[in-house]
């Protein structure tokens, strides 16, 4: 991401700072992004944990948590109220079941967003992607449409002249192992609306493949045509277009050498869709090395609110990288569904 970029989803954050709570609220990492956060009005941080432990652990960082809200998910009287929020929410729970889930902060800072409490939830340094995954699968839910998780890269290429600048949207290249053709359609809308969200682009989509229209014949080019048909049928006003090689969907000349009929994606595409986690992860990595290229991610979509996860080795930096783009993708979010571009 350039600089440039980065002050701009600032600013865009600054513009209505989200709440983002903190299940992992013991690690000095997060108390100092937090800090950061609150005083660089990129967000409203929540931590979950006893205020006096947190207050005395930050001292230990020459920290201060003036003006940062701390909600004790230990407190009884706390999770008595949490457990009647959850089963308002989630009838199947009962509320001895409620009681025991919400021992776990994940599971609290979850409930938290899902209640609107919170507007969204970072955490990763102390729990796996997949705890994160299952917490907000569990009371967050999925997106209306959407019945897979995944996630985005957004690449900045050095010398890169795409549609985008030096910027390109790569998915899934961190969740979904082997999509099936459904699970891939759903990959390419949630990617589309997480980069209309997160990034305001007009998202164009290519959904990749070795083949090209046409000119390579297997059952996973038949997934991604029967993706693409999903996608259409489902969001036609979506510019989305495939199968296309990675050349033909961001080179122009190629694209007219190998779509000649046009397109409004080949080409020009913002985003690319993987048929795999094989070809997505290797492709994200191999951009990421040989072209010394940036990459942001994985940033964790297709939920019904913002849930962002964290690289178990994050670094202060990277926190409040992740905790701008959670609070912009949450304000993002609002905007769109009050129907305001």
């Amino acid at each position: 991401m350039t600089v440039d970029f980065m002050a701009t989803l600032k600013e865009r954050a600054r513009v209505s700072p989200q709440r983002i709570v903190f299940p992992e609220s013991g690690e000095e990492n997060i108390l100092r992004a937090a800090r950061l956060a609150l005083d660089e009005g990129l967000a409203l941080p929540i931590l979950l944990g006893n205020p006096e432990e947190l207050a005395a652990r930050a001292a230990e960082y020459g920290l201060t948590l003036d003006g940062i809200d701390i909600l004790d998910v230990s407190d009884p009287a706390v999770v008595t109220e949490l457990a009647e929020q959850c089963v308002a929410l989630c009838p199947d729970i009962s509320p001895k079941g409620a009681e025991r889930k919400l021992r776990s902060a994940l599971n609290a800072g979850a409930l938290l967003v899902a209640a609107g409490r919170a507007d969204a939830l970072v955490a990763g340094l102390q729990h796996a992607t997949q705890d994160v995954i299952l917490a907000s699968m569990m009371f967050i839910g999925m997106e209306a449409g959407i019945s897979v998780p995944s996630s985005l890269f957004l690449m900045r290429v050095p010398g890169y002249e795409g549609a985008e600048g030096e910027l390109i949207v790569f998915a899934d290249c961190g969740v979904a192992v082997a999509p099936d053709a459904g699970e891939l359609a759903d990959i390419a809308i949630a990617t589309a609306h997480t980069v209309r969200a997160l990034l305001g682009w007009e998202p164009r989509v290519a959904m990749l493949s070795f083949s090209t229209k046409g000119s390579g014949d297997h059952e996973s080019v038949d997934r991604v045509r029967e993706a693409l048909a999903m996608v259409r049928d489902r969001e036609p006003d979506l510019a989305i277009d495939g199968e296309l090689q990675v050349d033909a969907a961001i080179v122009p000349s190629v694209a007219a050498r190998k779509v000649p009929e046009g397109s409004p994606v080949a080409g020009r595409a913002n985003i690319l869709i993987f048929p795999d986690l094989n070809a997505g992860n290797i492709a994200y990595k191999c951009v990421q090395r040989f072209a010394k290229a940036d990459a942001f991610g994985p940033f964790l979509q297709g939920f019904a609110k913002t849930v962002s996860d964290l690289s178990r080795g994050s670094s202060v930096a990277d926190v409040l990288g992740v905790v701008t783009m959670a609070s912009a993708h949450a304000q993002g979010l609002k905007r769109l569904s009050s129907g305001r571009e």
